[in-house]
């Protein structure tokens, strides 16, 4: 399947699905990587995931959505990161799901100027996250190996949404992480489009942010503070 300067295809091997992706576009070449690919050579990338559900189905649904996954991951065309959140509050309700957002979705609910690039959220349950949004898939529910989860997935409602299950505890160490057990042991709530929306603590976001040098982040977020303190 080919859109624009991009091609995929994909195919199983045993309990593995490998999607493949080709590009001659050196910005969605770093964009590919930047999304988990791994280069292949050629202009080719790859992605291994685990071959659960209707492989083919999901696959043609990350073809048709493909570019535009790209475009909105190089910032060349806006994120609806709200419409996406608007879809996953809609269906995770009564499915019985423990959850929360975190990354840049879980300030931006708070206000936070920070301009998502997608949805970021924990579950305590992929294969129940997956069957919510089964429609929407782009990648099949996934069993990672060497990364800080066990399980993964995600899907695509106008904006990329990415779940993540059986997060490691020592993601917690040596500093508590916004993605870990610590978080989802204490989480905070925000009303948003009128639902009471589960995010990381705030603290944990902003320690993150600092680790990882992300100045314009930090800013924002101490911006944020200092006005709440001054309400």
């Amino acid at each position: 399947m080919a859109t624009g300067e991009l091609w995929t295809s994909m195919r199983v091997r045993g309990d593995r699905a490998v999607y493949e992706v080709g590009t001659t576009n050196p910005r969605y070449a770093e964009r590919l990587a930047h999304m988990g690919f791994a280069a292949a050579g050629d202009g080719r990338f790859v992605r291994r995931l685990s071959a659960t559900g209707d492989v083919a189905r999901i696959h043609a649904n990350f073809a048709r959505h493909l570019e535009e996954m790209v475009l909105q991951s190089a910032r060349l065309r806006p994120v609806p990161w709200s419409e996406g959140l608007d879809v996953l509050l809609r269906r995770v309700g009564g499915t019985g799901l423990r959850w929360f957002l975190y990354g840049s979705a879980a300030l931006a609910v708070r206000g936070i100027d920070v301009g998502p690039g997608d949805v970021d959220f924990w579950v305590d349950d992929a294969e129940l996250a997956g069957a919510m949004l089964d429609d929407l898939l782009v990648e099949p529910v996934t069993t990672m190996t060497g990364w800080i989860a066990d399980r993964g997935g995600r899907a695509f409602a106008g904006c990329l949404l990415e779940w993540i299950a059986g997060v490691h505890p020592d993601v917690d160490e040596p500093e508590p992480h916004e993605q870990g057990p610590v978080a989802a042991g204490r989480l905070e709530y925000v009303r948003w489009h009128g639902y009471d929306v589960p995010v990381a603590p705030l603290d944990l976001a902003l320690s993150v942010s600092e680790r990882r040098g992300l100045a314009g982040r930090v800013a924002a977020i101490r911006g944020y503070l200092e006005r709440r303190s001054r309400e």
